[in-house]
């Protein structure tokens, strides 16, 4: 057993000294953000111990080499006698293991918050998954965004969304009493730049009108005339349609909130030709909705925009059109979207107000008005001179 002077700085290393300040210290070496010179070192107690392993510890106590001796006194006389007790290390998980407790935490939440957060950890621990979570540094950080973006091809925005989940990740570990520090705080987010949602042209209504049919269309159409998500679509029930009032009522499966609609009539009764008969059960899907399910039927639609020539389009999109026709064309204001898309809190005005609905169902009408009319309207062309 004996006491040492354990340097932490690497330019000290090779200086003799005891700990003590003074013209044998490097000029260079690391300064506080206040400009004084950081702690350099610490004073330790070294030994092998009864597993013949080699042992370094400090004490939050030992200040100096004094209380380092005494310390090893007293660490002597216990080993003497037996009663040597020495303080267990802590055992560090790795990524990949911490983020199954990680998880565990929102084991109750709602299935489209858990998907997220299992999709992003699941690209963490391919890279990083081995890592000791109190290893990750900075460093290791950046490096995994260079590999992300260089071998998934994703964009800068998705790689932001990944740090800012081993962010919380590693925050959680800080609360357990698992870390000390988070690295992320030193990484800085990614420059997105601000790009416009794409919406449909007039054409390409008219296409999607003319060129589908039977459940595909009427999912274009129900969504198109609604702003609904296609996982809302997809748990749409015959009780969620009430034909006689005009109105689709659901629970937005994302928000949690109850949204009403209005029905157009071209909608109604496209609903009720498709249903021929049928008033009970799920309108497009009979079996539960998962995240499998939405996802199978995303690709589906991405792939029949293609076919129709309508490239960088998704099903989510026609909710972006929906919003952008009623405020951008139609010149219905942001409230009476908002009640519909259910985008901000504004549950109460949706709840009692009867105004509210009257603005709706004119917002619908002229939105339906618009739809099936893209084919009829001219184009105007722009000639360069």
């Amino acid at each position: 057993m004996a006491v040492r002077w354990r340097k932490y700085n690497a330019l000290c290393k090779d200086v003799p000294c005891n700990g003590k300040k003074g013209k044998h210290c490097p000029g260079d070496r690391p300064k506080k953000s206040t400009g004084e010179y950081k702690t350099c070192g610490t004073w330790c107690i070294e030994f092998f111990d009864d597993n013949k392993q080699w042992q370094s510890l400090t004490f939050k106590d030992v200040r100096n080499k004094t209380d380092a001796e005494k310390r090893l006194t007293l660490f002597i006389s216990d080993r003497e006698r037996g009663q040597l007790k020495l303080p267990k290390k802590k055992l560090i998980p790795t990524l990949a293991e911490y983020s199954q407790v990680y998880l565990g935490l929102y084991k109750n939440a709602k299935e489209n918050t858990t998907r997220t957060k299992a999709s992003v950890i699941n690209s963490l621990v391919r890279y990083l998954g081995n890592y000791q979570i109190d290893k990750l540094s900075s460093f290791v950080i950046e490096k995994f965004r260079i590999e992300r973006k260089e071998k998934d091809q994703v964009k800068d925005g998705t790689i932001n969304d990944d740090v800012a989940v081993l962010n919380h990740i590693l925050n959680t570990a800080i609360r357990d009493g698992i870390l000390e520090k988070n690295p992320c705080k030193d990484v800085k987010r990614l420059k997105v730049s601000q790009t416009r949602d794409r919406i449909l042209s007039e054409s390409e209504i008219a296409l999607i009108l003319e060129q589908t049919q039977g459940k595909d269309k009427l999912m274009i159409l129900v969504s198109l005339f609604t702003g609904l998500r296609l996982n809302d679509v997809l748990r749409l029930t015959w009780t969620d349609v009430d034909l006689n009032k005009g109105l689709i009522t659901t629970t937005q499966s994302k928000t949690g909130k109850l949204v009403s609609i209005p029905l157009s009539e071209y909608l109604s009764e496209e609903l009720v030709r498709y249903g021929n008969g049928v008033r009970e059960g799920g309108i497009f899907e009979t079996r539960g909705i998962n995240g499998l399910v939405v996802k199978k039927y995303s690709s589906h639609f991405s792939a029949l925009f293609r076919r129709l020539g309508i490239h960088d389009f998704t099903f989510h999109n026609l909710r972006h059109t929906f919003s952008s026709l009623l405020q951008g064309e139609l010149g219905v204001g942001a409230v009476v979207v908002q009640t519909m898309t259910g985008h901000s809190s504004l549950g109460m005005l949706q709840k009692y107000s009867h105004s509210g609905l009257d603005n709706k169902k004119r917002a619908i009408g002229a939105l339906t008005d618009y739809v099936l009319n893209a084919d009829k309207r001219p184009i105007s062309l722009v000639v360069n001179k």
